[in-house]
């Protein structure tokens, strides 16, 4: 196996173990993280999704260019905009947490990217090297604007530098910085703060902050007014406000509405 997945208390966590290979992606890989984040997305009792690379080198260097650009694979398992590869992890409606250590280069930029929170060790590393090589760095051009300035993103698109943690912090690409040893403890603390919230609550609010992105504020208000009316026909919402007059934690256990 490529990767390894395990589940606890409502987290996934995905972690990519080819550390020979500084967690480089072949196909297999691919279609394994598809599988994961597919897992994440129908199974009710994952709330929150970590992704991470084995070891300390590497989150992961990107696409195994070996693998690639060699020998007889098949050019339609590589084609750049297919709704079964882990780039569509972008429409997963839980939140996704990437714990980054080490190089998160190329398509391991990208896999970064399609998280919602993003935090890293001191020795991360991050560039968009494809052009270097005659290469495209796809989707990483539409998300990357959308994460940091333009100006930012095209010094790194267009060089293929690559940046240190510090700078990735500064430009707003990661939240924070977290000492190498306490990275994966700070994934899974903030996994768990988002899972003890509201679920539905939490990928409705998800989907309208990345909507939000490309939506007009008309069709936000719609989206959102549409949004209350379902999260105000839950039971977990009564139980929200239960728990906030008796001065408690709440205790979720669904998001389907009360009444039809």
């Amino acid at each position: 196996m490529a990767i390894e997945f395990d589940t606890r208390d409502g987290v996934a966590r995905i972690t990519i173990n080819r550390p020979h290979v500084l967690n480089a992606m072949d196909p297999a890989t691919y279609a394994e993280i598809t599988d994961a984040f597919a897992q994440i997305e129908r199974d009710p009792g994952i709330l929150v999704g970590i992704v991470t690379g084995a070891g300390d080198r590497a989150f992961t260097a990107g696409a195994d260019l070996k693998t690639m650009h060699t020998g007889p694979a098949d050019p339609v398992e590589w084609a750049p905009w297919r709704p079964d590869r882990w780039d569509f992890g972008a429409t997963t409606s839980k939140p996704l947490i990437a714990a980054i250590n080490g190089y998160a280069l190329a398509g391991g930029l990208e896999l970064a990217l399609v998280c919602d929170i993003r935090i890293a060790s001191p020795n991360a590393v991050f560039g968009t090297p494809e052009v270097k090589w005659n290469l495209l760095h796809g989707l990483g051009a539409y998300l990357l604007p959308r994460v940091v300035s333009l100006s930012h993103a095209m010094e790194l698109l267009l060089t293929g530098e690559f940046i240190d943690a510090a700078t990735a912090e500064r430009i707003g690409l990661i939240s924070r910085v977290v000492p190498a040893e306490q990275l994966q403890a700070e994934a899974d603390r903030i996994a768990r703060v988002i899972a003890g919230n509201g679920p539905m609550a939490v990928r409705m609010t998800k989907e309208l902050a990345r909507t939000g992105l490309s939506a007009s504020l008309p069709e936000h208000f719609r989206l959102m007014s549409e949004y209350y009316q379902r999260v105000d026909a839950t039971a977990d919402q009564a139980e929200g406000l239960t728990a906030f007059a008796q001065k408690r934690m709440p205790r979720y256990r669904t998001s389907e509405p009360t009444s039809t």
